[in-house]
């Protein structure tokens, strides 16, 4: 499955350069008081109301959602003095209480991590030796600087195990994930209309109003007809 990435960057950021892209961080919220609907909005307004103290690139949750608020491949306050400098990328979980809203907000959080490492050229290996994806509690663990041990903890609670983590990371989930019905993708009669959704969801992808991961799903042929349906409803919304 691919995910639309929601760019809404905070403003009034450091901007500071990173000393190393060594690391993906893997976070969640740590805050049992917040699991509602609007989880993921409430984590995002109180991250930008205190981001002078801290602040990651990026939030999962709401039932699969990603939201960036700050660049990757630049400083965050995520994960204490030492490892921020070391750090592409840092990824916040929002909690729920909600097992079905878990499982779509595990599987985009398992995706952001695994892609965010292969854009860095970082291995999808978590808390192991050497460059990779990190937990907090890896950092805390072994460079200091800092005293949280997310995400286990939220993630037990959920039902996944370290053990069960460490392998999604690996591998990602695509083996567990639904596949598409050959007969639900798109099929075109000519290649007229064909050329009018490309072109369609090119204009939007140069616009900036969705990721191009969106496009090569259309040129690889991997979309649906859902897909598209719900594409051209985010494209609607963000064009207001």
């Amino acid at each position: 499955m691919i995910y639309v990435v929601e760019r809404r960057l905070m403003s009034g950021l450091p901007n500071r350069s990173l000393t190393a892209a060594n690391y993906i961080i893997a976070h969640e919220s740590g805050n049992p008081n917040n699991c509602g609907p609007d989880a993921l909005e409430r984590e995002i307004t109180n991250m930008n109301r205190n981001k002078a103290k801290a602040f990651t690139s990026h939030w999962v949750g709401g039932g699969g959602r990603i939201v960036q608020i700050a660049p990757i491949n630049k400083l965050q306050y995520g994960c204490g003095p030492k490892g921020n400098p070391l750090s592409y990328a840092q990824v916040e979980l929002a909690r729920t209480n909600d097992k079905d809203q878990f499982k779509k907000d595990y599987a985009a959080y398992i995706w952001l991590l695994r892609k965010l490492a292969k854009d860095a050229g970082i291995p999808t290996t978590l808390d192991g030796s050497g460059n990779g994806i990190k937990s907090h509690r890896w950092i805390t663990n072994n460079l200091g600087g800092t005293t949280h041990v997310d995400p286990y903890s939220y993630l037990a609670s959920m039902g996944i195990s370290e053990t069960q983590f460490k392998q999604d990371i690996q591998n990602g989930l695509e083996q567990s994930q639904q596949i598409e019905k050959d007969d639900d993708k798109m099929q075109f009669t000519n290649e007229a209309p064909k050329a009018a959704v490309r072109d369609h969801i090119k204009q939007s992808v140069d616009k900036k109003l969705i990721d191009k991961s969106w496009l090569d799903k259309f040129d690889n042929g991997t979309m649906t007809n859902g897909d598209y349906e719900g594409l051209k409803l985010i494209i609607a919304q963000r064009s207001k």
